[in-house]
């Protein structure tokens, strides 16, 4: 886990849909381990302290109210 701070179109646990690209109103699912139970749906903009800097996953669903999608990593 980081110590810091980061967006989440940054980070490697954002899952959004196939052919979305992670900008600041891109809508998706958190899929941090310990975060997965709470089926967070996040937009790119949206940030916290699990930041790891990485490119996102893309899964059908995952910017679903609630989210649909089962995590992919």
């Amino acid at each position: 886990m980081s110590t810091s701070w980061g967006l989440c179109k940054n980070c490697k646990w954002l899952q959004i849909e196939p052919g979305a690209s992670p900008e600041n109103l891109t809508l998706g699912l958190c899929i941090e381990e310990q975060l997965q139970p709470f089926r967070l749906r996040v937009s790119g903009n949206s940030g916290c302290n699990r930041f790891t800097e990485g490119k996102p996953v893309h899964a059908n669903g995952s910017s679903g109210a609630p989210p649909t999608a089962k995590p992919q990593r």
